[in-house]
């Protein structure tokens, strides 16, 4: 097996581009507040909201595709700098995280990477496929979760740590590096978010208003309308 290059620190790319993957159902401020404020930091051209397809290590997604397409084009509207991208959704097999950043990288070739993910997908980094090769692409910002510690870390990613965490002085450009980032956590769980939604009667302060009035149009998470979709299946 080939050595993952070490990060490097001399790129300087024209454009720098985040890319936040979920299952988004729904899309709510605790994604978007800490993407939008490291794009603030770090002068991100665009993040990309990318839904999985069927993702390998979550429960599926309640709502259709279209609909989580929908309510991510609605949250879209809240700042230019968020950008929808259903490539993996077009690919109709279980989201990988390799094969989308070597797509990212052929589309973006003048750009810097930034892949988003959560202490929570940290600390299992080790069972993704392939997930050495993953540095090779882009560079990863960790995003602090609630009930989720470093101190967790099984000994690879100890390891990986050590080898590729950089300061926030270091961190734009190059890649490979990891960069643990101080934004503050929003505790939102979605299951508790779609319980509340389904007998909701005002735009709750998690999610963005587009959003919000998204759900409203187009009746989900009601109690009445998921009755309605078990009996037709």
């Amino acid at each position: 097996m080939a050595l993952t290059p070490t990060p490097e620190t001399n790129s300087t790319p024209t454009r720098h581009i985040a890319i936040l993957g979920g299952t988004f159902d729904p899309v709510h401020w605790g994604h978007l507040k800490p993407a939008l404020e490291l794009a603030d930091q770090f002068g991100w051209e665009r993040i990309h909201l990318l839904p999985t397809c069927a993702p390998p290590h979550r429960a599926q997604p309640q709502v259709l595709n279209t609909h989580r397409l929908g309510m991510l084009d609605a949250a879209a509207q809240v700042d230019e700098r968020l950008r929808v991208d259903d490539w993996e959704l077009k690919q109709g097999l279980p989201s990988r995280t390799l094969p989308t950043l070597k797509h990212y990288r052929q589309t973006c070739a003048d750009a810097c990477l930034y892949f988003i993910i959560g202490t929570d997908s940290l600390l299992t980094l080790r069972e993704w496929l392939h997930w050495e090769r993953l540095f090779d692409y882009a560079n990863f910002v960790v995003m602090p979760r609630p009930g989720y510690a470093l101190s967790d870390c099984r000994a690879e990613i100890t390891k990986l740590l050590k080898e590729r965490q950089v300061s926030a002085e270091d961190f734009p450009g190059g890649v490979g590096k990891i960069y643990l980032a101080d934004c503050q956590q929003i505790d939102i769980s979605a299951t508790e978010l779609r319980a509340t939604l389904a007998e909701q009667e005002h735009c709750p302060e998690v999610l963005p208003e587009p959003v919000w009035n998204y759900i409203r149009e187009h009746n989900l998470y009601r109690i009445d309308a998921n009755k309605a979709a078990a009996l037709n299946n």
